[in-house]
């Protein structure tokens, strides 16, 4: 077990502390989400704006696509020179380059509609550049960005599958971030609980979809908490003995207990231990006085929120099981 975090303190960012020390007391609680839940679809929309979610009395949803522009452009402001507010906006760049690739390998029909609007990025523009990239051209561009586009073309043609897609800018982006986010302890924690995160589910795609192993290796994220000898440990043995291979790691046999299900097909239960792991890391920061932590832990902790609005939004629409929304909800609720 690691010790205790200790909180240095940036005056740079007394300000923005205060800021997000006053935009907590608007975040959700328990029952702000069983309104949510209880609502007929017809109130959905007066109902979040009635928890702070506005303008999405026609399009429920058009509610948490403005409140996650509110977000970062608070973080924007609040940033600084950190580059936290770039850092996050940057996420979306690669999560939509990634989707466009897929599209343009693996699919290919009709028109691609599936960017998402908060990256640094117009959809047309980071087309255009990607496929400036595909064509050996320079472009203007954030240059892990554009690693990520070479290292997904090498794997595509390497391996065949848009999980390689996947993997080579997950690992991009997070190696981005550690080299952006301002430095210190708690950033460190945060990179190495998302590296593990990605090391496991690449892990795990891998053995689950009869992939070539090298794909994982070509791709395994330095910097987390499991040593890369435990993947070496678990890559020779079967399914039903590879969890027992992480029990003696910081993560306990809880971990080895959502290895076993995600084996067995079922991924969800490993991406919750995860978040419920970072939502962990940004409670801690009400040890935090002032410092970066504190606007990392607020945007990352607002996003969780905002995802899982849409997770209800979107169960609710396709009627599943309300056991299923509340494993959800209890991610982001203490």
């Amino acid at each position: 077990m690691k010790a205790p975090l200790i909180f240095k303190g940036d005056t740079r960012f007394v300000y923005a502390s205060g800021v997000v020390r006053g935009l907590e007391n608007y975040l959700l609680t328990r029952a702000d989400y069983q309104k949510v839940m209880d609502a007929a679809p017809e109130q959905l929309g007066t109902v979040l704006g009635e928890i702070g979610y506005g303008g999405g009395e026609h399009n429920p949803e058009h509610a948490l696509d403005l409140a996650t522009e509110q977000l970062l452009s608070i973080v924007d402001k609040l940033s600084g020179n950190s580059r936290i507010g770039r850092t996050l906006r940057l996420s979306y760049d690669f999560r939509n380059a990634a989707a466009y690739l897929k599209y343009l390998w693996f699919s290919g029909e009709g028109e691609f509609k599936s960017f998402l609007p908060w990256g640094t990025l117009e959809p047309d523009a980071l087309r255009s550049k990607i496929e400036d990239i595909l064509n050996e051209q320079s472009a203007d561009i954030e240059p892990t960005l554009a690693g990520a586009v070479e290292q997904a073309r090498h794997l595509k043609d390497a391996y065949k599958t848009p999980l390689a897609v996947d993997i080579a800018f997950d690992r991009a982006y997070y190696r981005y971030a550690a080299r952006n986010l301002p430095e210190g302890e708690y950033f460190s924690r945060w990179m190495a609980v998302m590296s593990d995160w990605a090391n496991l589910k690449s892990f795990v795609r891998v053995i689950n979809f009869g992939l070539n192993r090298k794909l994982f290796w070509e791709t395994f994220a330095e910097g987390g908490d499991i040593p890369a000898g435990k993947f070496r440990e678990a890559a020779d043995l079967d399914a039903e003995s590879i969890p027992a291979v992480f029990v003696h790691t910081e993560y306990g046999s809880r971990l080895s207990d959502v290895i076993k299900t995600a084996l067995g097909g079922e991924m969800s239960g490993l991406d919750l231990f995860f978040r419920a792991k970072l939502m962990e890391l940004y409670r801690y920061t009400r040890y935090c006085i002032f410092g970066p932590e504190l606007l990392w832990a607020y945007a990352m902790t607002k996003q969780e929120e905002i995802n899982t609005l849409r997770v209800i939004l979107r169960a609710k629409g396709a009627k599943l099981p309300f056991e299923m929304i509340r494993e959800v909800i209890s991610v982001v609720l203490e």
